[in-house]
């Protein structure tokens, strides 16, 4: 059962260090395209537009609204095929009896 604990456990930190690592290069991108002013507007909006959340409180230039629009897409995949790998691994390699 520990096994089975720490695979799943290994798994949902890699999943959310990805995640990370993808809000990170959305915010640095953002600060290269002086589309932010700086790096903490710049990791707030990328977490807030991957997320799908959208708060709405930071806004960019209309021009780069299209370019934005794709962090929130990949977002949406990415949540999508974590989930699908988190159901995946537990179908897969969970013991039956559970």
């Amino acid at each position: 059962d520990l096994y089975w604990t720490g695979l799943v456990a290994i798994a949902i930190v890699m999943i959310v260090l990805t995640h990370t690592i993808q809000v990170w290069i959305w915010a640095v991108a953002f600060v290269l395209m002086s589309a932010l002013p700086n790096i903490d507007d710049a990791v707030y909006f990328a977490l807030v537009t991957y997320t799908t959340l959208g708060y709405g409180d930071i806004t960019i230039a209309d021009e780069l609204r299209i370019f934005c629009s794709m962090a929130a897409v990949t977002g949406l995949l990415s949540f999508g095929l974590s989930a699908a790998f988190l159901v995946e691994l537990l179908t897969r390699f969970m013991p039956k009896k559970l």
